[in-house]
């Protein structure tokens, strides 16, 4: 199975990748995700959905195909923590970091809706949810196969680490070692494809967690699939078990994590 390995690398930790990555990227053309987490309470679903899918999906479409864009998706929260402040999560993904602010907005919904009043248009989106709070992402790495233009599954693991205090190897052990054994993951089609995204904004204390990975599936049985020694021992033939372990440990001196949620994957557009 042919994979496309994406790494956009932070200035800092140029040198860090050892996948050969058949595709590259470099720190001018990075890549970003806009992620909205959304509250609507349980009354209210089935008119946010109908915003989503019915109102916005073509907006995003035509955001798509203006360059707007690379892709969009809508997530409900399958999994999360007690009292989660969001139930839903919508994600944008840009290569141009200006057009990440509602970038010709009001121009478009006006091309695909003519007829409509912005400010009702708009008024009927705000009423349909409340956004929690807003994060952009930026890509560091991304492993997956050649049969879509992003990585996206029906179900996700997004895991949230945070590497204050660690021992500052995060994006070595993540890219580097797991790296490896991710790619294994994809060739037995345990995973769709995997990710690592650093926080770019908020900045500062206020963050609890500083980076993350996501596992995306294509059916959910497969996140009961572990990723221990076996798995390792195929990615990294050339190491002994005491030296996997090694790393394993590493792994976890290198970044805390904060939580990890199941997302189920509810529509999208740009992806195929």
């Amino acid at each position: 199975m042919h994979h496309i390995i994406t790494t956009i690398f932070l200035s800092a930790l140029i040198t860090i990748l050892t996948l050969n990555p058949l595709y590259s990227q470099s720190d001018s053309d990075p890549l970003y995700l806009k992620v909205d987490y959304f509250k609507t309470q349980p009354d209210q679903i089935t008119d946010y959905l109908h915003v989503e899918q019915e109102l916005w999906k073509p907006i995003h479409q035509a955001r798509v195909d203006n360059g707007i864009i690379l892709g969009w998706s809508l997530y409900s929260v399958f999994v999360g923590e007690p009292d989660v402040p969001y139930n839903y999560v919508a994600v944008n993904v840009f290569d141009d970091f200006e057009k990440i602010d509602y970038y010709r907005l009001s121009d478009l919904v006006l091309d695909v809706y003519p007829d409509k009043d912005l400010n009702d248009f708009f008024d009927q989106t705000r009423s349909s949810r409340e956004v929690v709070r807003t994060e952009i992402w930026q890509v560091n790495g991304v492993i997956q196969d050649g049969e879509h233009a992003l990585p996206i599954g029906n179900y996700i693991t997004k895991n949230f680490f945070d590497a204050r205090g660690g021992s500052g190897e995060h994006v070595a052990m993540e890219l580097d070692f797991w790296g490896g054994i991710h790619e294994v993951r994809v060739d037995r089609d345990i995973l769709n494809s995997w990710a690592m995204y650093t926080l770019y904004y908020p900045e500062g204390d206020v963050r609890h967690y500083t980076y993350s990975t996501v596992d995306y599936y294509e059916k959910l049985e497969h996140l009961t699939i572990g990723a221990g020694m076996e798995l390792a021992r195929i990615a990294h033939p050339e190491m002994s078990d005491e030296e996997l372990s090694d790393y394993f440990n590493r792994t976890g001196a290198s970044r805390s994590l904060f939580k990890t949620e199941i997302w189920k994957l509810e529509d999208s557009v740009g992806y195929e």
